[in-house]
């Protein structure tokens, strides 16, 4: 009789073992493909703006360009960013400066355009923090004579000054279109609004201008901007 029993235990532990683990790579199973469902990365978009070395070239600047990208992490939720070199000379009505150095912008994209089969397009809203170093050297500026009603101005007696080591951070809000042309080819187009969080600057001298923000005032934080893109989108998986 005891022999039984023992044997009974062993058997039922046996099942529910098996039953056990059964379970387990079914809830497992499940599990991927839920992730699976989940992480839709199906491609990466690398590109440039095509705008920035036109004005560049026409403003008399030496070098401003930038290079985007995104990565796609679900069906709608996008990885990107952008990197840019500007070098810039900046006209004022009293002072004239040139502006050296590089940005990064890096969020999210979130895409609110529901595509038909077949189409890979998109309108877009994003977010961003951007961050830039650089440096700025004073060329001329205008000095006001305080004991004279008719203000004569000096501009020639003062050395240039530069000022290196320089930053600033700031957040964006954008909203964009992506348009696929041709085949793996897209033209976007992004219009931004931006808020200046803080900024490194010299003890007398503020800063007029950073590079992927634009200019700066001190009474306003608040800037704007927008690019014009193309990019090449380089599939990670076959499109359905």
């Amino acid at each position: 009789m005891k022999k039984k029993q023992i044997y009974l235990f062993i058997i039922s532990i046996c099942l529910s073992t098996n039953m056990l683990i059964g379970q387990t790579e079914s809830n497992s199973n499940d599990t991927l493909i839920k992730k699976d469902k989940l992480l839709k990365i199906n491609k990466i978009r690398l590109g440039f703006d095509l705008l920035k070395p036109v004005l560049s070239s026409s403003e008399g600047d030496n070098l401003n360009y930038e290079i985007v990208g995104d990565l796609q992490l679900t069906e709608n939720i996008y990885l990107a960013g952008e990197y840019g070199l500007v070098d810039k000379v900046i006209e004022d009505e009293n002072i004239n400066f040139n502006s050296t150095g590089s940005f990064l912008r890096i969020g999210f994209d979130y895409n609110m355009f529901e595509n038909w089969i077949g189409m890979d397009n998109s309108i877009y809203i994003g977010l961003r923090y951007g961050t830039s170093n650089f440096s700025s050297k004073i060329l001329d500026y205008n000095v006001r004579n305080k004991d004279s009603y008719f203000s004569n101005l000096v501009t020639n007696e003062f050395q240039t000054i530069e000022y290196s080591n320089l930053s600033g951070n700031w957040i964006e809000l954008l909203l964009g279109i992506k348009v696929e042309t041709f085949k793996n080819v897209y033209l976007g187009l992004s219009l931004r609004l931006n808020k200046l969080l803080s900024d490194k600057k010299p003890d007398n001298f503020g800063n007029l201008f950073i590079p992927g923000f634009n200019k700066v005032t001190d009474e306003n934080t608040f800037g704007s901007g927008f690019n014009y893109t193309l990019t090449y989108s380089i599939p990670l998986k076959k499109r359905k």
